[in-house]
């Protein structure tokens, strides 16, 4: 399976500023949003169950989740997302529905605008990050 990890910053909150509206008395502690990352329901997914993932998927998303920086990992082929509880406010009321969805099921208004550079990058098998 090829990894995408990726870091939209700016980019995504200038798209997703209009598409939802984030709920500020969403409390969720650190490691109750970790749990749910690692209690959810991945045979439901095209990864299947977290014990039969890739080494290299497991780590990254590991680093994902104690990172600080917004960070969501789009996993290939069907760009399943993984993110941290810093990307949260950037997907805004899509928090929790959108762990473990494919990205385009997600974001359909900006999937046409990063579908081709996921298959770039997928093709070149390196990162892709997008700075603004």
């Amino acid at each position: 399976m090829t990894l995408l990890l990726h870091t939209l910053m700016l980019f995504a909150v200038h798209f997703l500023a209009h598409m939802s509206t984030y709920n500020d008395n969403i409390e969720e502690d650190e490691s109750d949003f970790v749990s749910n990352v690692y209690n959810y329901d991945w045979s439901s997914t095209s990864l299947g169950p977290m014990e039969l993932w890739d080494t290299s998927i497991k780590n990254a998303m590991n680093l994902c989740l104690q990172s600080a920086f917004p960070t969501l990992i789009s996993i290939a082929p069907d760009w399943i997302a993984l993110y941290n509880k810093a990307w949260r406010p950037l997907i805004k009321s899509k928090h929790p529905y959108a762990l473990g969805k494919p990205v385009k099921e997600i974001f359909p208004n900006i999937c046409e605008i990063i579908a081709s550079r996921y298959e770039s990058t997928r093709n070149k098998k390196a990162p892709l990050l997008i700075e603004v």
